[in-house]
C-alpha cells in the first residue's frame, strides 16, 4: 500500500498544474442544480477489515488496512442549509447505527466540480465533513495530530475542486494522525451583510468559513482521542488561503486553545498587499454583501429571507470569480472580514503588536509563488508604474529601479516577481520576525524544488504535491525532506531530527532560513 501511495502517477502532478486553470474558471456559465452527490471513491485503499470508531455523535466506519485506518465523510457540523445558511456552524445531530465513512463527501459550493466518472456535479451545501487518517492501532497511542486547511482564494477547493486531492496517508505513515476538512467558500462562507450582523449576537457577519474551521478543530478536541490522536498536540497547517487561515487562527479569540502549533505555507499576510489583500473591513464586506444581494434583485427588510430561499446554483453563478487570476486579485471577491469578533483587527496589525498566540511556528513560501496565481496580467508599462506608485508610496522609485519594465512582457515578469517577493516572501518573513520575538521555536523556509515536466518553477502549491505524494520522476529526497520536517515538528515542536539538514530557528539578528530542495541548505537573506 505504501508503495502505491508514494508512487503517484503523473495524474497527481497534472492536477497540481490545474491551479491556474481552476483560478480561471468563471461563474458566468449556468451551473447544474445541486444533486445528492456521489462522492469520489477511495481508490487507493482496499477494505481489509472493518474499522469502527465511536464519536460523540455516533459510530463511524472506515477502511482498515494493516498500516492505516481511514475515515471519510465524518460530519463535524450540521448541514448549513435553509435557515442555517449564513449562520455559525450548528451542532451535528446524533445518529443511530453506523455512519458510512468509506467515501469522500461532496465539496462545498464553488464553480462546479464534476465527477470524472458520472459527469454529475459533486457540490452541495451539505458539505461540512472531515476526513481522518490514523496509523494508530488503538485509542491509547496518543499520536500528534495535524489538521490541514486547503487553499483556493476562499472560493474553490484548490487545485482539483475536491479534498480527495489531499491523501493524508503519505503524512500519517510518519506516525501522526491527519485531518482534512471542508469549509464553506465564496458567498456561502464569507458573505457579510447588515441584516446578518443585526441578527448576530456579536453584531458580525461573514467569516462562516473560518468558523467552520474552528468547529472542525473543536470536533478534533472532542473526538480525535478515539482515533488514537492526542488533542493536546494539535498542529494546524494550510496552504495559500489555508495558510492565511492558520494566521487568522493565530490571532482569533475563538481559536484560542484549539491547537498548539502552526505551519503556514504561502499564506498572504497583508491586509493591503501588492496584489493580494487577505481581508476586508466590516464596512467593505457589508457593502459587498449589499451589492451582491442587489445583483440578485434583493433589497429592503426581507433581503435575507429571500437570499436564504435562493437556490444554490443561482448563488454560485452570481459569486464574483474573475476569468483571470490577476484580475481576480483586483476584483471584489468573498474573503475573511475584519469583524471585531472572529478577526479583531487585520492580521498584519495584530502580528505587528505581538498579539498572535506564542506557539511553535513554521512559515514559508515557494520560490515562484507568484507565477501561477498571476496568470498573464495585461497591464501596460504606465499601468504597472502607477500600481507600484500606489502600493509602495515613498518606496516606489526604489522598487521601480529594482524591477524596471519597458515592455508588456517585462511587466508580466515584474508583476510575478513582485507578487512572489512582497505578497508571499515579505509576508512570511514579517510574520516569522514577530513570532520569533515571542518564541525561540520559529522556523522560516523557502521551497525551491522544481517538479519535472513543467516550466513554472517552484510554483504556488508545488510543495503540497510532494507533501501529499510523490509523482513519477520526482526526487524522493524532496518528499522525504518535507514530510520529515513537517511531521517531526508536529511531534516535537522542532523540525530537526534524523539525517536531514539542520534547520536553524529564525532570529531577527541572524535572518536564517532553510531552502528546502533535494539537498536542503540553511541560508540568509530571505
Amino acid at each position: 500500500m505504501q508503495r502505491f501511495l508514494l508512487k503517484k502517477t503523473g495524474f497527481f502532478l497534472s492536477l497540481s498544474l490545474l491551479v491556474l486553470a481552476l483560478l480561471c474558471v468563471g461563474c458566468t456559465q449556468p451551473q447544474p442544480a445541486a444533486v445528492p452527490a456521489t462522492p469520489t471513491p477511495v481508490a487507493t485503499l482496499e477494505p481489509v477489515s472493518p474499522a469502527t470508531v465511536q464519536t460523540d455523535a455516533g459510530a463511524v466506519s472506515g477502511i482498515a488496512t494493516g498500516a492505516m485506518r481511514v475515515y471519510h465523510n465524518i460530519p463535524y457540523a450540521a448541514p448549513p442549509v435553509g435557515d442555517l445558511r449564513w449562520r455559525p456552524p450548528a451542532a451535528v445531530q446524533p445518529w443511530t447505527g453506523v455512519w458510512d465513512g468509506i467515501r469522500f463527501s461532496a465539496s462545498c459550493p464553488q464553480p462546479a466540480t464534476v465527477d470524472k466518472k458520472t459527469g454529475k456535479p459533486v457540490i452541495s451545501e451539505d458539505c461540512l465533513y472531515l476526513n481522518v487518517w490514523t496509523p494508530a492501532k488503538n485509542a491509547d497511542e496518543k499520536l500528534p495530530v495535524m489538521v490541514f486547511f486547503h487553499g483556493g482564494a476562499y472560493g474553490i477547493t484548490a487545485p482539483s475542486g475536491s479534498l480527495d486531492y489531499y491523501n493524508g496517508s503519505t503524512i500519517a505513515r510518519e506516525g501522526v494522525v491527519v485531518v482534512t476538512a471542508n469549509y464553506r467558500l465564496g458567498a456561502f462562507g464569507f458573505l457579510a451583510h447588515p441584516e446578518l450582523a443585526a441578527e448576530s449576537e456579536h453584531n458580525t457577519s461573514g467569516n462562516y468559513g473560518i468558523m467552520d474551521q474552528q468547529a472542525a478543530l473543536r470536533w478534533v478536541q472532542r473526538n480525535i482521542a478515539a482515533f488514537g490522536g492526542d488533542p493536546s498536540r494539535v498542529t494546524i497547517f494550510g496552504q495559500s488561503a489555508g495558510g492565511t487561515s492558520t494566521l487568522i487562527h493565530l490571532v482569533s479569540p475563538e481559536s484560542k486553545g484549539l491547537f498548539q502549533q502552526a505551519i503556514t505555507e504561502s499564506g498572504p499576510f497583508w491586509q493591503h498587499g501588492f496584489a493580494i489583500d487577505n481581508a476586508v473591513t466590516k464596512s467593505e464586506g457589508e457593502q459587498q454583501g449589499v451589492n451582491f444581494a442587489a445583483g440578485l434583485g434583493y433589497s429592503g427588510p426581507d433581503t435575507l429571507a429571500k437570499m436564504r430561499k435562493t437556490d444554490m446554483a443561482t448563488l454560485v453563478n452570481a459569486t464574483p470569480w474573475s476569468p483571470s487570476p490577476w484580475v481576480l486579485m483586483d476584483t471584489p471577491h468573498f474573503q475573511p472580514v475584519i469583524d471585531g469578533y472572529i478577526l479583531p483587527d487585520s492580521v498584519d496589525n495584530l502580528f505587528h503588536n505581538h498579539r498572535e498566540y506564542p506557539v511553535p511556528f513554521i512559515i514559508g513560501t515557494t520560490a515562484d509563488d507568484g507565477i501561477t496565481v498571476s496568470g498573464r496580467p495585461e497591464l501596460t508599462v504606465q499601468q504597472y508604474e502607477a500600481r507600484v506608485q500606489d502600493k509602495f508610496g515613498n518606496d516606489a522609485d526604489r522598487i521601480l529601479a529594482q524591477y524596471p519594465a519597458t515592455t508588456v512582457d517585462e511587466v508580466r515578469t515584474r508583476l510575478v516577481q513582485l507578487k512572489t517577493r512582497y505578497d508571499f516572501g515579505n509576508s512570511a518573513k514579517t510574520a516569522a520576525a514577530s513570532m520569533a520575538d515571542l518564541r525561540p521555536d520559529t522556523y522560516l523556509y523557502r521551497y525551491s524544488y522544481n517538479l519535472p515536466g513543467q516550466s513554472n518553477g517552484a510554483f504556488h502549491g508545488s510543495e503540497n504535491v510532494m507533501l501529499f505524494g510523490l509523482p513519477d520522476g520526482a526526487d524522493p529526497a524532496v518528499h522525504e525532506n518535507i514530510t520529515g520536517y513537517w511531521t517531526q515538528f508536529a511531534k516535537t515542536g522542532n523540525p530537526n531530527g534524523g539525517t536531514r539538514a539542520n534547520w536553524p530557528a529564525y532570529r531577527n539578528d541572524t535572518d536564517q532560513y532553510l531552502d528546502i530542495n533535494s539537498i536542503s541548505l540553511s541560508k540568509t537573506g530571505y
